[in-house]
C-alpha cells in the first residue's frame, strides 16, 4: 500500500507535465498528418499510375490512417495521465488536512500509519476522572486511523490501476498504433477485478487480496461497481462467489478464509452502489430481473463428486445481501420473489440439503456473524435491517406474486401449504409470523444440536427487518437522530403490537413448549423503545402526548400485553426502561417549564406527566420476575448486566420529546437530562427481582416499584433546577410525583399480573 511519506511527500509537478505534453500531441500528429496528406499523397494523385503507384497508395492511406490512430492513442493517454494527476493530487490533499486536524488534536501520526495520542491531558487527574475523556480520545483516534487507511486505499487503487494502463501493450505485435487504450482508471479497475474474479476458485490468495482492495476503495463509485457488476453479470457473480465459499470453507483458519470473509462485505456494499437508481451509472432492470432468475436456479459448487451440494442462487446471494444498504427498487422485488419460490414449495431451500451426508458445514457468509447461510432469507431479511426504505416497502406494501423466473405474475395469489392446506398469505408480517412456518436451520451442519440452534438466527433477522422497516435507520444504527414516523411505519407498529399482544402472540415469543419467535424479542423491545411516545398513549388513554410524527393509534390492551412478552427479554427491557425514564423526565419537564395557558396546577401536570411511563415501568417489573420465575427465560445477572446501549436509547427517548412537542421548553431537554437519566436507569435495572414466592403472591414488583419512584422524583428534582424552582416547590412536587408513580406502577403490574389469572 502508497505509504504516508509518500503521498505526502510526492511531487506531482511532473506528471501534470506529462499530461500536459501527451495532450498537445493530437494536434501535433493532426497537423502532420494533413502535411503528409497535402505534400506527398495530393501531389502523386494524378501524375503516378500503374501497379507500383497502387501499391504505394495503398501504404499511404493506411500511413495516414496510422496518424489519425496516434492521435487519438495521445489524446486517451494524455486523459488517462490527468486522471491520475487529479486523483493522486485529491488524495494528497485529504491527507495532509488528516495530518493536520491530527496534530491539532495532539496525536502523532507515525510513518507507518500508526497512531499515538500524546495530548498532555492524559498526565492530568481530569483524564482518569473522567471516564468521558477517555472514550472521546479513542473515537477520535478510531475515526483518524479509519480515515487515514481509506485514503490510503483509495490512491494504493488508483497508482496500481494507472501503473497497469501504461504498461498494457496497446499496440500489440504490429507495432502500429490503435485506440485499445484505457481512458480512465476505473476502466482499468473494472478489467482487473473481472479478471480476477472470472477465475472463481482458481484464484490465487494475492489474487483476491487484490480484488478485495480494487472493491473496498471503489465500493461508494457508482460508475466503478455498475461496470464491474455489469460485466461479471448476475450469473458469474453468483458462481464465483459460490464456488470461492465452498472452497474457503475447507479451511476457516486460512488466509484464504479471510480474504473470501473480506470480498463478502466488499460484494456487498459494491452491490449496494451500483444497484442504486439515483446514483449515475445504475445497474439496469434488466440486470436486476436477471439476477432474481438466476436465485432460483441452482449452482454446481464444486467438482468434487463426493460433494452434493447444489446451492440455488439465493441462498448464495444472500450472504452477499447482508452488507450494505440497498434501494427498494432492488431489493424489495428480491424478498417478494423469494417469498413466492418458498411459498410454492415450502421445502424449496432443504430439497437438496447435504445435512446427513457432510461433516463440515456450507456456508454464503463468511463473515459468521447471523448463521452459515444455508437459509437465504435470513440474509436477505438482514439486507432488509440494512436497508430502512425497502423495508418499509416490503413490510407495508401489498403481497406481490412472481413467477419462478423472478418476473412478476400480475394476476396471481401467494398462498402457502403447511400441511393444512393451501392458505393466501395476509401480509408479509403474517406470512413470517404464522406460527406453522417452520424456520430452516441456517446451517448445513448435519450436528442436530447445532442445526436447532441455528433455527434462531432467521428470526433474530426478521426482527432486524422490522426495526427498519418502522424506525427509518438500520437495525444497528447507533445515533440518537431518529427520522420521523410516517403513516406507514405506525401502523405496522399497530399491526406488530396486535400481533404480539393479541390472542397466541405471547406462545410466539415466550411459549413454554417452545417459541418460534423468541429471538426477536429484543427487536420487538427496540422498536416499543423507539415508539415510546405511542407506548405511553397506549397505556395511558391520553391523546395528547407527544408522538414522533404519525400516531400509531396503540390499543389499551394489546399495548400492554405486548409490553409484557417482549419486556422478559433483557435487552428489551433495558431499551424500554430507558427510552421511558427519557421520555418520562422530558414530559416532567414540559409539565413544570413548558410555557402554557391552562389554569391546571403544576402538581397535577407533574403527576399525568409521570403516570404513562410508571404504568409502563410496572408492567416491566412484572415481565422481569415472570421471565426469572415464570417462564425461566433469564435470570436477574441477565438483566442486571445489560447495560451496554442504555446512553442511545436514552438519547432516543428524550428526543421523541424534544422533538415532537409543539409548546416551547426552557433550554434544550435532550442536552441536559441525558447523563443524568442515564445514571438513573442504569440504576433502576441493577435490581433484584422478587422472591418466587413474592411472584406467585402477585407481589413481584415491589423493587422496580421503589425504582420508579426513585426515578419520577429524580425527573422532577431536574426540572426544577433546569426551571429555577426553590427547593420546597421542588420537594412538594416530587413527592406528588412519587405517589402517582407508585400507584400508576403498581396498576401497571397488577394488570400484567391478571393476564395469568
Amino acid at each position: 500500500m502508497v505509504s504516508i511519506p509518500y503521498l505526502d511527500k510526492a511531487d506531482l509537478g511532473p506528471l501534470a507535465d506529462a499530461a500536459a505534453s501527451w495532450g498537445a500531441l493530437p494536434a501535433k500528429y493532426d497537423a502532420l498528418q494533413r502535411e503528409f496528406e497535402q505534400r506527398v499523397i495530393n501531389h502523386l494523385k494524378g501524375h503516378w499510375e500503374g501497379d507500383a503507384a497502387t501499391a504505394a497508395f495503398a501504404t499511404m492511406s493506411r500511413a495516414r490512417t496510422e496518424y489519425e490512430n496516434a492521435a487519438t492513442e495521445a489524446g486517451r493517454i494524455a486523459k488517462l495521465l490527468a486522471d491520475a494527476h487529479t486523483e493522486f493530487a485529491a488524495f494528497q490533499k485529504q491527507l495532509r488536512a488528516l495530518l493536520d486536524e491530527a496534530r491539532a488534536d495532539s496525536f502523532h501520526v507515525a510513518e507507518d500509519g500508526a497512531i499515538k495520542d500524546v495530548d498532555s491531558r492524559w498526565d492530568s487527574p481530569t483524564a482518569s476522572a473522567s471516564p468521558g475523556f477517555a472514550t472521546e480520545r479513542k473515537e477520535k483516534l478510531d475515526s483518524l486511523s479509519s480515515r487515514l487507511t481509506r485514503v490510503l486505499e483509495l490512491a494504493t487503487a488508483a497508482d496500481e490501476a494507472a501503473s497497469a494502463a501504461l504498461e498494457r501493450d496497446a499496440n500489440g505485435e504490429s507495432r502500429s498504433f490503435n485506440t485499445s487504450v484505457y481512458t480512465s482508471l476505473d476502466a482499468v479497475e473494472i478489467d482487473q477485478a473481472t479478471a480476477i474474479a472470472a477465475k472463481g476458485d482458481q484464484a490465487t490468495d494475492a489474487e483476491l487480496d487484490k480484488l478485495n482492495r480494487i472493491l473496498h476503495a471503489n465500493s461508494k463509485d457508482s460508475e466503478f461497481t455498475t461496470g464491474f457488476y455489469d460485466k461479471l453479470g448476475p450469473h458469474k457473480t453468483l458462481d464465483f462467489y459460490a464456488n470461492l465459499t465452498a472452497q474457503a470453507d475447507e479451511e476457516p483458519d486460512s488466509r484464504r478464509f479471510k480474504e473470501v470473509q473480506e470480498l463478502q462485505k466488499n460484494l456487498g456494499h459494491s452491490l449496494a452502489t451500483a444497484t442504486d437508481p439515483d446514483k449515475q451509472p445504475h445497474l439496469s432492470d434488466a440486470w436486476n430481473a436477471e439476477l432474481r432468475a438466476q436465485g432460483a436456479q441452482k449452482f454446481t459448487v464444486s467438482d468434487n463428486p463426493g460433494y452434493p451440494y447444489q446451492p440455488y442462487g439465493y441462498q448464495v446471494l444472500g450472504g452477499i445481501l447482508r452488507y450494505g444498504e440497498y434501494d427498494s427498487h432492488f431489493l424489495t422485488p428480491i424478498a417478494q420473489h423469494a417469498v413466492s419460490l418458498e411459498a410454492e414449495n415450502p421445502d424449496i431451500w432443504i430439497e437438496n440439503s447435504p445435512r446427513g451426508s457432510l461433516n463440515e458445514d456450507i456456508t454464503s457468509n463468511p463473515s459468521g456473524k447471523g448463521g452459515d447461510g444455508f437459509d437465504p432469507m435470513t440474509g436477505i431479511l438482514e439486507g432488509l435491517g440494512h436497508s430502512p426504505g425497502a423495508a418499509e416497502d416490503f413490510f407495508t406494501g401489498d403481497v406481490v406474486a412472481y413467477h419462478r423466473d423472478g418476473t412478476v405474475d400480475p394476476g396471481g395469489d401467494v398462498r402457502v401449504d403447511h400441511g393444512d392446506g393451501k392458505k393466501d398469505v395476509g401480509s408479509y408480517l403474517d406470512y413470517f409470523t404464522d406460527p406453522d412456518r417452520d424456520w430452516v436451520p441456517d446451517t448445513a451442519d448435519r450436528d442436530l444440536e447445532e442445526s436447532a440452534k441455528a433455527t434462531q438466527h432467521g428470526p433474530d433477522a426478521l426482527g432486524h427487518a422490522l426495526e427498519a422497516a418502522t424506525s427509518g435507520v438500520a437495525y444497528d444504527y447507533e445515533g440518537s437522530d431518529m427520522p420521523k414516523h410516517s403513516q406507514a411505519q405506525a401502523g405496522l407498529v399497530n399491526d406488530i403490537v396486535e400481533k404480539f399482544g393479541g390472542q397466541g402472540g405471547g406462545e410466539l415469543v415466550n411459549g413454554k413448549d417452545g417459541a418460534p419467535l423468541e429471538p426477536m424479542r429484543d427487536s420487538l423491545g427496540h422498536i416499543a423503545a423507539n415508539y415510546m411516545g405511542d407506548v405511553q398513549r397506549g397505556v395511558s388513554g391520553d391523546d395528547n402526548l407527544p408522538v414522533h410524527g404519525a400516531s400509531a393509534n396503540l390499543d389499551r390492551a394489546a399495548t400492554q400485553a405486548f409490553l409484557a412478552e417482549v419486556g422478559q427479554d433483557p435487552d428489551a427491557y433495558q431499551a424500554i426502561n430507558a427510552s421511558q425514564q427519557a421520555y418520562t423526565t422530558g414530559l416532567v419537564d414540559r409539565a413544570m417549564n413548558g410555557e402554557t395557558d391552562t389554569r391546571v396546577p403544576v402538581s397535577d401536570r407533574v403527576a399525568s406527566a409521570v403516570h404513562p411511563g410508571a404504568t409502563v415501568a410496572g408492567i416491566m417489573s412484572e415481565a422481569r420476575a415472570d421471565a426469572v420465575w415464570d417462564t425461566k427465560r433469564a435470570e436477574d445477572e441477565d438483566f442486571n448486566k445489560n447495560n451496554e446501549d442504555v446512553g442511545k436509547w436514552v438519547g432516543r427517548g428524550a428526543g421523541l420529546v424534544t422533538g415532537a412537542i409543539k409548546v416551547p421548553v426552557v433550554g434544550d431537554v435532550a442536552g441536559w437530562m441525558i447523563e443524568d437519566v442515564q445514571s438513573s436507569v442504569l440504576e433502576s435495572i441493577a435490581q433484584d427481582s422478587s422472591t418466587e414466592a413474592e411472584h406467585e403472591a402477585g407481589r413481584g414488583y415491589s423493587d422496580g416499584q421503589e425504582q420508579a419512584v426513585r426515578s419520577a422524583r429524580d425527573a422532577v428534582r431536574q426540572a426544577g433546577a433546569h426551571g429555577g424552582y426553590d427547593a420546597d416547590t421542588i420537594g412538594d412536587l416530587q413527592d406528588t410525583a412519587g405517589r402517582e408513580a407508585q400507584q400508576s406502577h403498581a396498576a401497571g403490574a397488577k394488570a400484567e399480573d391478571a393476564r395469568h389469572g
